[in-house]
């Protein structure tokens, strides 16, 4: 990049020439304004740790406004119209009682003849203690010194209900009722209960609920493309990683220590116990290079392995460390072996078949055909805040023919011809041609410009979704039960809180009633299994 001691006037000898050095000049005093904004925050940010440490308080965060200028969504730009007209709801309420209002027929004239019923509806919810008990009859046989007692009725399941069981699942794992306040408003409706009697029934069949996430998992990646996000989470007071692996059919919620390349495949495998599995095959060696591996170890690694064997993590880790110790000396290079075995074994399963995700590094190479997110795409541009009215206007002109085009990409997925793609993929190159005289502008629009093959994956597979939008609303509800709850305890609390999220959330995007198939669940009463509804949903799709 120029500055300003690199401008020599002397070679200023027409107007265009004048205009060039201006044009310069005016983007290096945008670059120092960026600056100067980026350093100003640096050293608010390093005042703050300073008093922290002082035992003070930072500056107070004020959030802004709606219309802050600060936002940087594309809500307004994505948004499809839709055509909104009001409908009767009582066409639609289920009715439990009906009531039959009559009139005193003394008040009507002689001639008035019956017309039918108006309908009215009042909504009523009934929340009570229902506590029952049940008196078991007994009886003493002296001659047989035997006891005798009646049975139970079908309907009794224990100290505490299904029904209560239910509802303490619905409250705590959907709602985001704390365990402390669930266990206040029971006791305050007189059910006598402990908290550990609570945390037991919380964590009760444990082993079925986690199987259910896993069979959601393996539903939903029989589908033709998955999206992705990952969001930060806490387990006994370390921070985490919440993996979510979803479509409009489905969501998987999965937290781990790290959200590293190797995480991501964890995740998509479904933390198997015995962990990743490793493999020298064909991919691993495209990878090493893609991986730009050193071509000394390269060579090391094909005299070690064995084509096509797999290996666990420790029998892998144990052949580099005593065959290749400078190897395993090297974290950063040993770390692009790794994620080369371990993504030719995952690339083995053909598990995963097209993914949708922002520009991550983590995802770079998960996924043999990827699609990225045309909203993370233009979040770059959204960020750019020039300071010269002449940068505003190249930039806002920018943003129309880029929103034009994302229009054309809606158009050709509705309806996909040869002459349409054809025509997409070479105006790509026309819109992202970083020509303009706004330089933060053309650093943006050449990082777009690398990313072409993956953004316009949707001209192969009009199927594909533009934006990654459904993961990202996926993520907030775990965003949501972390403001709440703030962390999980154990590893168990925190495999049950992924899955409830996996099977609240697939329901809810299924149009499932929850409280219904918790219940059903619970007493072993289900009609269906919502994998195979999943499942079924995606072959009939």
């Amino acid at each position: 990049m120029s500055t300003l001691f690199d401008i020599d006037i002397d070679k200023i000898d027409t107007v265009e020439d004048a205009r060039n050095i201006i044009v310069e000049m005016v983007n290096i005093i945008e670059s120092f304004y960026k600056e100067k904004i980026e350093q100003k925050q640096t050293e608010q940010d390093l005042r703050d740790e300073i008093n922290r440490l002082k035992g003070e308080q930072g500056k107070p965060v004020v959030k802004a406004n709606k219309e802050s200028p600060k936002n940087i969504s594309s809500k307004k730009e994505t948004k499809e119209t839709k055509h909104w007209h009001k409908e009767s709801k009582k066409g639609k309420i289920k009715i439990d009682k009906t009531v039959s209002c009559s009139i005193d027929k003394s008040i009507l004239p002689a001639d008035a003849v019956f017309k039918g019923y108006e309908r009215i509806v009042s909504q009523h919810i009934i929340f009570k203690r229902e506590n029952t008990e049940y008196l078991v009859a007994i009886y003493y046989s002296p001659s047989e010194k035997k006891t005798y007692k009646s049975t139970l009725p079908k309907e009794y399941n224990g100290y505490f209900s299904n029904g209560l069981k239910s509802f303490s699942n619905l409250t705590h794992r959907q709602l985001d009722v704390p365990r402390n306040k669930l266990l206040s408003l029971l006791r305050s409706m007189g059910i006598e209960m402990s908290d550990g009697s609570l945390n037991n029934i919380l964590q009760e069949n444990a082993a079925m609920w986690i199987k259910e996430k896993d069979d959601i998992r393996l539903a939903g990646l029989s589908d033709k493309s998955v999206q992705t996000d990952i969001t930060t989470a806490r387990v006994n007071g370390k921070n985490h990683y919440t993996h979510i692996i979803c479509n409009e059919n489905f969501a998987v919620y999965t937290t781990l220590p790290g959200k590293s390349r190797q995480d991501v495949i964890m995740a998509f495998m479904g933390e198997p116990e015995e962990g990743l599995l490793y493999e020298y095959n064909e991919h691993t060696k495209k990878l090493l290079n893609r991986l730009k591996v050193p071509e000394k170890y390269k060579q090391a690694l094909s005299k070690i392995f064995i084509e096509n064997k797999t290996l666990s993590e420790n029998q892998f880790k144990k052949i580099i460390r005593e065959n290749i110790p400078a190897l395993y000396a090297s974290p950063n290079v040993l770390r692009s072996v790794s994620d080369s075995f371990a993504l030719a074994y995952f690339y083995k399963t053909e598990i995963l078949k097209i993914l949708v995700s922002d520009d991550a590094r983590e995802y770079e190479l998960i996924a043999l055909i990827r699609m990225l997110c045309w909203i993370h795409d233009a979040r770059f541009y959204k960020k750019l805040r020039p300071v010269f009215d002449h940068h505003r206007k190249i930039l806002n002109e920018f943003h129309t023919r880029y929103w034009e085009y994302y229009r054309r990409l809606l158009d050709y997925k509705e309806n996909p011809c040869t002459q349409s793609k054809q025509a997409l993929w070479n105006d790509f190159d026309k819109l992202f041609s970083p020509t303009t005289e706004y330089n933060d502008l053309n650093k943006e629009i050449s990082r777009t410009l690398a990313n072409k093959d993956k953004l316009l994956t949707v001209l192969e597979y009009p199927f594909l979704p533009l934006l990654n939008n459904t993961s990202e609303l996926a993520a907030r509800r775990q965003a949501r039960k972390r403001d709440i709850s703030l962390h999980t305890m154990t590893e168990l609390g925190t495999k049950l809180q992924d899955a409830f999220l996996s099977i609240t959330q697939t329901c809810q995007q299924m149009n499932v009633d929850i409280w219904q198939y918790i219940q059903s669940r619970i007493s072993h009463t289900e009609e269906f299994y919502l994998p195979d509804l999943v499942r079924v949903k995606i072959n009939s799709s």
